[in-house]
């Protein structure tokens, strides 16, 4: 559901939490909001941007801010708050994404006010510590977010995500790492969602699932796309392709001075090696994300062996890239190094108010993990 409104702070402009009739805006802001890099892209939710925020859990309050002398939507933050483990227990979190400000107003008040209005939402007790990704080429938000000025939460880095572009070429070679590699079923759920829940509750952050979730949150997700890895009869690992095109999307914006001449080289050869082309500047760019990764005992012939199930699984239906995140100290990273990638990289922040300021002082030393699918 979406988290009841609350009145809106009065000033300059005007804050609240977003409802039905905001959503085309939200979506408008979302396509003149590039995120800058050698290829600048717009993260975008059509048809609806309030319904794709069902993803990440069952509260989500969408923060939005107008100019009150046009009326125009400027400004844009999501709260959401779901189950997760914390030094291996179960416990609320929350999530801060799609922070946008309009270019006029960016230097301004807006964000000042923004995290005013934030603080008014923490209020409520629903989570002590956040968890949001900053990707590495927005200078702006790295400097000006994370400066610890006041009236802002702290930001704690947290390290570096790893969140290539895993390049969909030609089919490789299977692996075999002494298991066997099935596609999921009903049948094989309650053993799969043990896998996981035994996985996640080694990593830091990592989400809480139920079986539930698969039936009416994951949407376009199926069962059958988990690859499981199975010893006799015992599931070993997971991974999941989740193509969410139909309400999620990223488009190119455009290419930086390198890139703008290469990729139509590279284009050119793409026939050859028949597979997709990269988009045009204006074009949504055809990738799926690598989810709900559990490997027992981080083996990671397991996931080499999951991996190239799920990528040769893609290869002919027109995808460019398959995207996961990885952080810096996941044991799992190495398996990356053999493919062709298209690096992307972002910094993991967990955020505290004063009141989670202890909580954040009593985290150990677990390996972060969080969905790529869900940023």
């Amino acid at each position: 559901m979406i988290a009841p409104v609350l009145p809106r702070l009065q000033s300059r402009f005007d804050i609240g939490v977003a409802e039905a009739a905001d959503d085309a805006e939200i979506r408008e802001l979302l396509r003149r909001s590039p995120i800058p890099g050698q290829i600048s892209v717009t993260f975008e939710r059509e048809p609806n941007f309030l319904e794709s925020c069902r993803i990440r859990g069952d509260f989500v309050q969408v923060g939005i801010g107008r100019d009150r002398r046009t009326g125009k939507l400027v400004g844009l933050g999501t709260r959401s708050i779901a189950p997760a483990f914390i030094n291996g227990q179960p416990a609320p979190l929350g999530y801060l994404s799609d922070l946008r400000v309009d270019g006029p107003y960016r230097g301004g008040t807006l964000l000042a006010r923004g995290y005013q209005f934030l603080r008014r939402l923490h209020e409520d007790g629903c989570a002590q510590l956040y968890t949001t990704v900053i990707f590495n080429d927005n200078h702006a938000a790295l400097a000006t977010i994370t400066s610890g000025r006041a009236g802002l939460p702290k930001y704690h880095d947290m390290g570096r995500i790893h969140c290539p572009g895993i390049n969909i070429r030609s089919a490789r070679p299977a692996i075999r790492a002494e298991c066997e590699i099935h596609r999921g079923s009903k049948g094989l759920l309650p053993e799969m969602l043990q896998c996981i829940h035994r996985n996640n509750a080694h990593r830091q952050f990592a989400p809480l699932h139920t079986p539930g979730m698969f039936q009416d949150r994951w949407r376009d997700f199926r069962l059958d796309n988990f690859h499981v890895a199975l010893r006799g009869d015992k599931v070993v690992g997971v991974l999941g392709s989740w193509d969410q095109r139909s309400f999620k999307q990223t488009r190119i914006v455009s290419y930086g001075s390198r890139l703008r001449w290469l990729v139509p080289l590279a284009n050119a050869l793409r026939p050859i090696a028949k597979t997709a082309a990269y988009p045009k500047p204006g074009g949504e760019v055809p990738y799926f994300y690598i989810s709900f990764i559990a490997i027992d005992e981080d083996d990671v012939e397991v996931f080499r062996a999951l991996l190239r199930s799920a990528y040769n699984a893609a290869v002919g239906k027109g995808y460019l890239y398959a995207m996961l995140a990885l952080h810096e100290r996941d044991p799992l990273l190495p398996a990356l190094r053999e493919y062709s990638l298209t690096p992307f990289f972002g910094r993991l922040f967990c955020v505290t108010f004063e009141d989670g300021e202890q909580a954040f002082s009593q985290l150990d030393g677990r390996v972060p993990y969080l969905e790529a699918a869900t940023f």
